[in-house]
């Protein structure tokens, strides 16, 4: 009887881990990059001409996406104040509406196409390089984007550019030649002719130009140079060979003593601003300070701001390391797609997996029906278990004109298939059969008029309810999902229109996070804003505000409701994770604590709650797995003292004075296990979980070949 009890005891702590490796997402190259000081976020584009804005407040968590709209590039971007401005190949400049995630206002330009834009410091004028050699200005105060002044035509395209400290001049850059503009008159004021040198006689091509606040000049170019100049002499004092080739991107720090230069080697080098002392004589001089290899190959955008650099390039990733030399930190974030982008359909086994235009139905496989004996080995904490039958791809559905998928969701039954691009949902009817067809896919038409484009699809865990949440509006519509017989859809609609939940007075800036409660009687929210609100079923008959949680400083980044318990589980940016009783209305457990190496720098996001013990906390972030448990501290601090008899009779009498802080527990860390790109995790069943994994190697396959350097004497 007490062998049974263990091993029962024992399965409760275990879980089989499905490692599923087959997610081959393609990496999109990161174009360009924008770091807003004031608000703290960085928004960054991809070669498909999609927009990413991240919250690097605290720890770098993606905030939103803009998807890619059709015929839109963006190849350069920047920020005035809380407005977004991009442009692109297409000659247009955007302003770009933050909450509805669509274009405000849209303004062509002259000269076709677009390679650079900047904004004075005062944000009053957006100034525009275009591919004829035009520059325009435009006049961006008042909330406004007015066309102002056509500078003179130059030869050739203008490729980057920079206000100075005093916003009277503009730099530009373009190739074999660097001309300092008078932002008044529009005149050329100098121009800086590039020579090749004698080693390369290929004409040098400015990519990148920086302006610091004494007027001096730095550019990196194509061969691999960067060099400083004298703005107000129009005159060169130094110059560097940085690179073997292109000098793609270039970053000053916030005091203007670092200098950070990347391009087409994967190395980030940083030059520091030292006095050297020469006879009696004292200058400035940059010279090497540091060198960071955060990527695998070219590194075309560069941010530094908080003494760390946040890089990007063509392998995808958004890269993270620090400007000081006593601080050795490389943390790269994966090209991947904003979560949720799996689906689990329990009952049937079947994993839903969401690419950028196309969705992938998968049937996992199943372990061999023995292994469930070495559970009987408590002394093994992970054992590999072989599969009875291996996973097998059903159905690859692509959206129409490849357009971007926002969000899909499988049902738990595996009935009903539905995802949504910014401009149309669809749903469809799955069925699996055991014929030569192995599974059927049909489209559901005429529904409901409240069935429109959403950034969020969530099935209840019965199937009977499907919540969508608004793309414009941020509403949250509630349909009721009739049943799944053939007969019955002929006839009927599958989805019927039951309520209307309005969110925009209790979440201000667009919903971040959704979840629903496996009962279906709780709703929770988690805004842009820093806000997470709480519905629960009123009655029995609709849905009613029950709560917002006290905002707090750092982002939101994971929330989970308990299966069996009213309860709120939420992880933020810095670490911190609360669970909060939506019955009770107080905090139940709470801690902030770094439990894994670097976890400073990778926020959790997403949460896994054990249904067999509550006391359990999985939590997951892209680089590790960990498991938390629930515990007193004053619990613990007492039976860290129980050899004692006179501290005990101390620690009894502060018991029985402060019992109300006692109730809420503290986290600490049981167990953990590290991945590379841990994409996503999720319950499968009571007693199996689900991780998507991606292998770096399938990243790095899919990329072009790197820059190479012949040496003399190999073949």
């Amino acid at each position: 009887m007490k062998m049974e009890n263990s091993v029962c005891d024992l399965r409760k702590r275990c879980a089989k881990i499905h490692n599923v490796r087959f997610y081959n997402i393609t990496p999109r190259s990161i174009q360009t990059m924008a770091y807003n000081f004031i608000w703290g976020k960085l928004a960054l584009a991809r070669c498909d001409g999609s927009i990413e804005i991240w919250d690097v407040s605290h720890a770098p968590c993606l905030e939103r996406v803009i998807p890619k709209t059709p015929g839109n590039s963006v190849e350069c971007m920047g920020w005035c104040g809380k407005r977004l401005f991009s442009a692109g190949l297409n000659g247009e400049i955007v302003e770009w509406n933050l909450q509805s995630l669509q274009p405000r206002v849209k303004q062509h330009v002259t000269g076709n196409t677009v390679w650079c834009l900047d904004i004075n410091r005062e944000g009053t004028e957006l100034a525009i390089g275009t591919d004829e050699g035009y520059i325009n200005l435009f006049d961006v105060t008042d909330n406004q984007l007015l066309y102002k002044k056509l500078f003179d035509k130059q030869e050739g395209r203008v490729l980057c550019c920079a206000y100075d400290a005093t916003s009277e001049f503009l730099v530009t850059g373009s190739v074999g030649a660097i001309r300092i503009w008078n932002c008044r008159t529009g005149h050329a004021v100098n121009k800086i002719n590039i020579s090749a040198n004698k080693y390369n006689k290929a004409e040098a091509i400015v990519w990148s130009v920086k302006v610091l606040s004494d007027f001096t000049i730095i550019t990196g170019d194509s061969l691999g140079n960067v060099t400083m100049w004298d703005g107000r002499m129009a005159s060169q004092t130094e110059t560097h060979q940085v690179l073997k080739a292109d000098v793609l991107a270039l970053a000053v720090n916030e005091e203007e003593d670092k200098l950070i230069c990347g391009g087409v080697e994967p190395n980030i080098r940083i030059y520091a601003k030292a006095l050297i002392k020469r006879n009696d004589a004292t200058c400035n001089r940059w010279v090497k300070f540091l060198q960071r290899r955060v990527h695998d190959h070219d590194v075309k955008a560069l941010v530094c701001a908080k003494n760390f650099i946040y890089s990007g390039g063509v392998d995808g990733c958004l890269g993270l390391s620090s400007v000081a030399k006593n601080k050795i930190m490389n943390v790269k974030y994966g090209p991947f797609l904003k979560p949720p982008c799996v689906s689990v359909a329990s009952s049937q086994r079947l994993l839903l997996l969401r690419y950028p235009n196309y969705l992938e139905i998968w049937r996992l496989g199943s372990p061999k029906e023995n292994s469930d004996s070495e559970f009987q080995e408590p002394s093994q904490q992970c054992q590999l278990l072989a599969l009875a039958k291996n996973p097998e791809k059903l159905l690859e559905l692509k959206s129409k004109n490849e357009d971007p998928i926002v969000s899909a969701a499988l049902s738990p039954n595996g009935n009903w298939l539905c995802y949504s691009t910014p401009e149309y949902i669809r749903l469809f009817r799955f069925t699996i059969s055991k014929g030569k067809t192995p599974c059927q896919l049909r489209r559901v038409k005429d529904l409901p008029q409240q069935f429109v484009p959403s950034t969020h699809i969530c099935f209840t865990s019965d199937s009977k309810r499907l919540f969508l949440v608004n793309r414009t509006t941020s509403e949250i519509m509630i349909f009721a999902v009739l049943s799944a017989d053939d007969d019955l859809i002929s006839s009927l609609p599958p989805l019927d229109f039951v309520e209307l939940v309005d969110t925009t007075k209790h979440v201000k800036d667009g919903i971040k996070l959704f979840t629903v409660s496996v009962c279906g009687t709780y709703v929770a929210i988690a805004g842009n804003d820093r806000s997470i609100a709480v519905w629960f079923v009123y009655k029995g008959k609709h849905f009613k505000h029950l709560l917002n949680l006290p905002r707090y400083a750092a982002a939101t980044t994971a929330l989970a409701l308990h299966a069996e318990l009213p309860r709120l589980v939420a992880a933020f940016a810095d670490g911190k994770i609360f669970e909060y009783d939506l019955e009770e209305m107080c905090f139940t457990c709470s801690a902030i604590n770094q439990f894994v190496k670097q976890s400073e720098h990778a926020c959790i996001t997403n949460i896994c709650l054990d249904s067999r013990n509550p006391e359990i906390m999985i939590m997951q972030t892209e680089a590790v797995m960990f498991v938390l448990e629930k515990y007193s501290i004053q619990q613990e601090t007492e039976d860290a003292h129980l050899d004692n008899s006179s501290k005990a009779e101390k620690f009894k009498k502060c018991r029985t004075s402060s019992n109300e802080e006692s109730k809420v527990l503290s986290l600490r860390l049981k167990q953990h296990k590290a991945f590379q790109h841990l994409v996503h995790l999720c319950w499968l069943s009571s007693d199996e979980l689900v991780a998507v994994i991606v292998d770096p190697i399938t990243l790095l396959e899919q990329l072009p070949n790197v820059f190479r350097e012949k040496l003399f004497g190999i073949m």
